[in-house]
């Protein structure tokens, strides 16, 4: 009986000295591991906050920030946050001049102001004084409304001229338009060839942009086809130099019906002109047809640029019909009160 108590102390005696060592913790180990971890997330954070500074320098203070941070902080880092830059400019912030914003905006009225009292005359001599006191104004576009008048029945009346004299007898013409200032296009065909390159030439001589395109294989050798522009020789711009009132219009359009009719030219279409309001004048613009042989056409446009009618030619049309010329002429009157 003893034995077997010994022989099992012995066995529980082996089992202790089998059982695996307790491990001790360090405290010193955990608190440097600690301190790694801190220092660890302080330099990220560090860093992340240096970039976002850089950020804000560069590109400006984000719209979910703006108003929140100190002025300072921003000043410190060099950073502009927009909504308080608009505050202190309307808080009276000085400009490099020297004046306030306020004061500026009040210059700005004070300015419109005088400008809206100024004369006419003031403000155009202040934008370009030139304009008031030069008078060569040698493009057509140029010219006052007056001056295109005088020009335009000064050049008809010389296209339709030279076009008569200049026209050999067996040369005909299906299409011919002149507008103004002086462009032409003329369509027809000649008996002869030694007819059609007489007439070309005569036309090109007096012309600039000449241009006769290449004829269509089934055309005749006879063809004319030219278009370019017309030299006009000097005009009077001050050739009709009023205005025609309201109460003037139908004496004017009147004296223009008889002109027609001392010429042989019935003139239609003069009734119901197409009005134009520019608020210091208006534009009547006629659109009349006539059926006149070419002589008494010419004889017509004659007598008109030479007469002291107030009325201009843009554009005349002579297409040649089945028996007649049919010739579109468009007339414009320009009307005060």
């Amino acid at each position: 009986m003893i034995r077997l108590n010994l022989i099992d102390a012995a066995e529980r005696l082996n089992e202790a000295e089998n059982v695996s060592p307790v491990h001790v913790t360090s405290i010193d180990e955990i608190k440097r591991k600690n301190r790694k971890k801190v220092l660890t997330g302080v330099v990220a954070a560090l860093f992340v906050l240096v970039g976002f500074n850089c950020f804000m320098s560069v590109f400006g203070v984000p719209v979910f920030l703006q108003g929140a941070l100190p002025e300072s902080y921003l000043s410190f880092i060099g950073a502009e946050d927009p909504s308080r830059s608009a505050l202190v400019m309307g808080a009276g912030r000085q400009t490099d001049a020297g004046s306030s914003m306020e004061s500026l905006a009040q210059q700005r009225l004070d300015a419109i102001r005088k400008r809206e009292t100024m004369p006419v005359k003031q403000v155009v001599a202040e934008i370009n004084p030139k304009v008031l006191y030069n008078n060569k104004r040698e493009d057509y576009n140029a010219y006052l409304p007056l001056e295109k008048v005088s020009y335009q029945k000064a050049s008809v009346g010389q296209f339709v001229a030279f076009l008569n004299t200049a026209t050999p007898d067996d040369v005909g013409f299906s299409d011919c338009i002149y507008q103004a200032p002086n462009f032409f296009y003329i369509r027809g065909v000649a008996a002869k060839p030694t007819s059609q390159r007489s007439f070309l030439e005569r036309v090109k001589s007096v012309s600039v942009n000449f241009k006769t395109p290449p004829l269509p294989e089934n055309a005749p050798a006879t063809d004319i086809t030219a278009f370019g522009q017309y030299n006009v020789a000097k005009v009077d711009l001050n050739s009709v130099s009023a205005f025609v009132k309201a109460s003037e219009v139908s004496s004017e359009i009147k004296s223009l019906k008889a002109l027609g009719t001392t010429n042989k030219v019935n003139l239609n279409g003069l009734d119901k002109p197409k009005i134009e309001d520019f608020g210091v004048y208006k534009r009547y613009s006629y659109t009349s047809q006539t059926t006149a042989d070419f002589s008494d056409l010419q004889g017509f446009v004659a007598a008109f640029s030479q007469s002291p009618l107030r009325i201009g030619v843009p554009r005349i049309e002579m297409t040649f019909g089945k028996k007649d010329i049919l010739s579109i002429l468009r007339f414009e009157v320009f009307v005060i009160q």
